[in-house]
This record gives structure tokens, C-alpha cells and sequence, in this order.
């Protein structure tokens, strides 16, 4: 990375940025909790405040799931059973999941998609 940056400060940004399409082949192999930990981190904390939800998240072709809690402002995960008072149930496929976090796909995906399937509140 240090190298990189002087290597831009002598000759300048490059001229094209990374491909959608090749992040997205990267973030693939990427561990899903690094994208749960920067959904965590984007949360509006102080917009979030009165929202107490929980969600249970499965990647259905990777046989995992994760339990997403937002309370107070704060979203916490934890891999493990689902929890059964959840608010809602979100099983995706990796492909899309990563499609989502990228910008790739969107809520008509989600929703409508046949690689999705959402029990409880929508």
C-alpha cells in the first residue's frame, strides 16, 4: 500500500479504478462477518436509536447462518441457530448476498429474485 501511494504521488491516480464485477469476484472469497461488521458500521446510530429488531440471516448454499440484532442503535452478529422470535427470516444465496453488499443488486432483487426467500415482516 505505502508503495502504491508514491508510486500515485509521482505519476498520479491511475487511469481507470477497479471493475464492479472484479470487486465483487474479491469480496466472494471475503468472510461474510467483514461485510456484517461494515453493515455494523454504517448504521446511523442516533437514527437507529428506537429501532429493536432482529433478523436471522442464512446463506442457504453455504449452510450458515447469522443472527443480526439491531437495539439501541447498535447492530450486533453472531453465527449460530436462528433465533425463533426473530422479526424476520432472510435466506440468500452467497452470490447475491455479496451482489447486495456491492451495489450489484438491489431491494426488486431481494424481493422478487428466485435466489431469495423472506419469512416474516418484509
Amino acid at each position: 500500500v505505502y508503495l502504491s501511494g508514491a508510486l500515485e504521488l509521482r505519476e498520479g491516480p491511475p487511469e481507470a479504478g477497479v471493475s464492479r464485477a472484479t470487486l465483487a469476484d474479491l469480496l466472494r472469497h471475503a468472510p461474510i462477518e467483514r461485510f456484517l461488521e461494515a453493515m455494523a458500521a454504517a448504521i446511523d446510530g442516533p437514527r437507529a436509536a428506537e429501532q429493536d429488531l432482529v433478523i436471522n440471516l442464512t446463506l442457504g448454499d453455504l449452510g450458515r447462518t447469522w443472527v443480526l440484532r439491531l437495539s439501541n442503535g447498535v447492530l450486533l452478529h453472531a453465527e449460530g441457530a436462528p433465533d425463533a422470535a426473530a422479526d424476520a427470516s432472510l435466506t440468500v444465496t452467497h452470490d447475491l448476498f455479496v451482489q447486495l453488499m456491492t451495489g450489484q443488486a438491489g431491494a426488486a432483487d431481494l424481493l422478487l429474485g428466485a435466489d431469495a426467500d423472506i419469512d416474516g415482516s418484509r
